[in-house]
């Protein structure tokens, strides 16, 4: 039988706190020491808190974005950290100073949207997903162009496999590619046209985010099962494969019809994927997922969350979410008190669970 689900406020999943955050944020991640929490910001900026303790104190925020910071990765010396807008710009921070002044920018680094960003094991690539239908592999040490990688369709994610030999990339027709760091080849795709609707003369779906178990062994993709195009609603989708076969393995789908999509995902150190969902209208969750059962055996109800990090040699995630009961576009309503603007609470949570 699988396990029972656990409930928040029980030893295994406790809220230790809200912290109440003015802007609407995208990714959010961890330092390597797990000593410094970044969050990119839907107004151009990076926030940056202290995790060093309980008292969470928030530093200094980052400026030198134009577009929304959608994606942001720490460099394993943890002192770098390399942060992609809406706006096409690449930039490298050295985030533990006090004022940072850019290490290097790629304004240009694609033309619009960069949607995804991976760092490779070794700390010395790294790899955007664009709007404008390529992969891009640049220097983590001065930004500079190693090679592109063209796309048929807009391309939503990236990721290394551990053995850094090899690059996925997710594209919004649900297909996943295969590509040799070596050569730039196309090795091979991964079908996962179940992410992917064609509505309404409205193509909605994608994959949306992706992360290797930690042997390599399995490729986890994370989209979503859609309902219709015009409201773009369905419920959360997973899809494992076979690293070796390229086979689909198993198929995870969520029972609630409006959870939308699975925004962000990691594999938890002691073999779990964490993921977080946002859908219409106002839904949305962060859910545990062992890849041997059928079920999640953890699932909390949170609006709209778009940004999950795991802390390294510790029990804690912070999940990014929206601001209950709020406007849906980012305006302050009429009604200030009862029709507030979004904004993005960073929910910390302390997870004991079993190994395994």
């Amino acid at each position: 039988m699988p396990p029972p689900k656990v409930a928040i406020g029980k030893d295994q999943v406790k809220a230790v706190k809200v912290l109440t955050v003015d802007q609407q944020l995208c990714a959010i991640r961890f330092s390597p020491d797990g000593k410094l929490l970044a969050a990119g910001s839907f107004e151009g900026v990076i926030r940056r808190w202290d995790f060093s303790n309980d008292k969470f104190t928030e530093l200094a925020a980052i400026k030198g974005h134009n577009g929304w910071v959608q994606r942001v990765a720490f460099h394993g010396d943890g002192k770098r950290l390399f942060a992609a807008d809406t706006w096409g710009q690449l930039t490298a921070w050295p985030i533990t100073e006090a004022e940072p002044k850019p290490l290097w920018s790629v304004k240009d680094a694609h033309d619009g949207w960069i949607h995804g960003l991976a760092l490779s094991p070794d700390g010395s690539k790294l790899a955007t997903a664009g709007r404008d239908k390529t992969v891009r592999i640049s220097s983590t040490s001065d930004g500079k162009k190693e090679a592109v990688y063209p796309h048929p369709e807009i391309v939503l994610t990236v990721a290394f496999h551990p053995d850094g030999k090899s690059l996925v990339s997710g594209d919004h027709k649900g297909i996943i590619r295969q590509w040799e760091l070596a050569t730039g080849k196309l090795i091979r795709e991964f079908d996962a046209k179940s992410m992917y609707l064609k509505d309404r003369l409205q193509d909605v779906g994608g994959v949306r985010s992706m992360a290797f178990t930690a042997d390599g062994t399995k490729l986890v993709a994370g989209g979503s099962s859609l309902a219709s195009g015009g409201f773009v609603t369905g419920t959360t989708l997973i899809l494992i494969f076979d690293w070796k076969t390229g086979k689909l393995e198993q198929t995870f789908k969520g029972t609630g019809d409006k959870d939308g999509f699975v925004h962000d995902m990691a594999m938890h150190p002691d073999g779990y994927l964490i993921a977080v969902s946002s859908g219409q209208p106002g839904s949305g969750k962060v859910f545990f997922q062992r890849l041997t059962e059928a079920e999640p055996f953890f699932q909390l109800p949170l609006p709209n969350c778009h940004g999950l990090a795991v802390q390294p040699e510790s029990t804690r995630i912070v999940v990014s979410a929206t601001n209950a009961n709020s406007a849906g576009n980012g305006r302050v309503g009429k009604d200030k008190e009862n029709y507030p603007g979004n904004t993005s609470p960073l929910h910390v949570l302390d997870v004991k669970l079993p190994k395994g």
